[in-house]
């Protein structure tokens, strides 16, 4: 009976823990604009797979082909299937876009499958310059510290015409790090794990003592 009241609390220990290592959805962060920069950001030698977000370089680029920033996952234009980023997993189907002209809205959806990267980085392009400024090609890049997997933009709000060129995306490439808590449970269920290994290890020398 003792054993099998060990056994229990191993399980529930164990349980608890797996139930503690989910990623726990929470309330999606508002979008924040890092910043408007001029022209259509990271074109060029090795495509939209080569670039990198960063949101430290305001003023120079919002987009760069320098490694260190957050990697590209997926480019969607208005007019077309767009390119895809530096992630073998994505496949396109993944993503939806919705552009309504009454509104000049464009929302987008992403669902991630296995292996998929989480998104943190939103850039928007646009062929015309936007409200407070002269450039005559103005991109936006976006910010959400918490994996973002929907919204909508306001088109009017960032640029003086309307409609929208493409939308990307880019992933910080930070992995999940487990919290305090998750370790805990971790090593609580370790640790009985290894009193029920060690007390049936002895049960067998008890019994040929009795016999």
């Amino acid at each position: 009976m003792e054993g099998n009241h060990m056994r229990r609390i191993v399980l529930i220990s164990l349980i608890g823990a797996g139930f503690t290592l989910t990623p726990v959805a929470s309330a999606q962060a508002a979008l924040t604009l890092v910043g408007t920069f001029e022209g259509n950001q990271c074109g060029g030698a090795g495509g939209f797979a080569a670039c990198w977000a960063s949101g430290t370089t305001a003023g120079t680029g919002a987009v760069l082909k320098t490694p260190g920033g957050s990697p590209s996952i997926r480019r969607i234009d208005s007019d077309g299937p767009g390119d895809f980023g530096s992630f073998g997993t994505i496949d396109g189907s993944e993503f939806t876009t919705s552009y309504v002209a009454g509104t000049n809205t464009l929302s987008f959806t992403y669902t991630p499958g296995a292996g998929d990267p989480t998104i943190h980085y939103i850039g928007l392009f646009q062929g015309g310059s936007g409200p407070g400024n002269d450039f005559k090609n103005t991109y936006r890049l976006f910010y959400d510290s918490s994996p973002i997997t929907a919204g909508s933009f306001a088109l009017s709000t960032y640029f003086d015409n309307p409609g929208w060129s493409h939308i990307d995306f880019f992933d910080t490439g930070s992995p999940s790090v487990p919290e305090s808590a998750t370790w805990a449970m971790m090593l609580l269920g370790f640790g009985l794990v290894g009193m029920v290994m060690r007390r049936n290890r002895k049960l067998p020398r008890n019994l040929m003592q009795l016999a």
